[in-house]
């Protein structure tokens, strides 16, 4: 989708994307089956097409260090403002950067075009985080924004990729449905890909199944940079 379409849906508060409670998966592989605490002060992950996804709080909150981009200047003030983090703004190149100023997280989100991104910018990143970005995109953005995610990193960054599959003529996106196919053909060339688990989760999904679902399965990959 364009970034008018993002822009227009979190002017006007559209945003049943947007979750409260943290991602499981991450909990999980970044958590409980991540690096030991003492070691993720070296880790800094990326999270693309941000929102003011509350993941970004928590992986600060556990010792990695935080750097997203995000479309809208309203969800990204939204992030700071509704966890009450301290932060500064400044301009830079085509973005806005915002900085929490706390000393208790280290967070920085590029407000601005994902695309317009050098690698020069992510330098340092050693982890990405994708739950809500390939998803967002439909079927003509995917390869763009595989390319793109592909010049960006250095060999060896690794990505926690959270997809949805489903029946995609009983509902339109966004969120797409992103089948292990379109998986293995945006990113198989460039990445090494591992997938780690699945599951139904339409039972736990009550306004998809409104939205007339029958199934939504998730699904979670490992991507590293070759």
């Amino acid at each position: 989708m364009e970034i008018d379409f993002w822009l227009e849906r979190w002017n006007e508060n559209q945003i049943g994307f947007h979750q409260q409670s943290i991602n499981p998966y991450l909990i999980y592989f970044y958590g409980e089956k991540g690096p030991a605490q003492e070691h993720r002060e070296k880790l800094k992950v990326f999270v693309p097409l941000c929102g003011k996804s509350k993941d970004m709080l928590w992986l600060s909150q556990n010792n990695y260090k935080v750097f997203a981009v995000e479309c809208s200047d309203l969800a990204v003030k939204s992030f700071f403002e509704e966890n009450a983090l301290n932060y500064k703004r400044a301009e830079k190149d085509e973005h806005a950067l915002y900085q929490s100023s706390d000393l208790a997280s280290e967070i920085e989100i590029y407000q601005g075009n994902f695309f317009s991104f050098q690698q020069s910018d992510l330098d340092d990143i050693t982890d990405i985080f994708d739950r809500a970005s390939l998803v967002a995109l439909p079927v003509n953005m995917r390869e763009q924004y595989a390319k793109k995610m592909a010049e960006l990193q250095q060999p060896g960054v690794r990505t926690l990729l959270v997809t949805l599959t489903y029946d995609q003529s009983e509902m339109n996106g966004p969120p797409f449905s992103v089948t292990e196919n379109n998986v293995s053909e945006l990113y198989s060339d460039n990445f090494s890909v591992h997938k780690l688990c699945f599951k139904e989760i339409i039972n736990d999904e009550p306004g998809f199944k409104e939205r007339g679902l029958t199934s939504l399965v998730e699904t979670v990959y490992k991507l590293v940079r070759k």
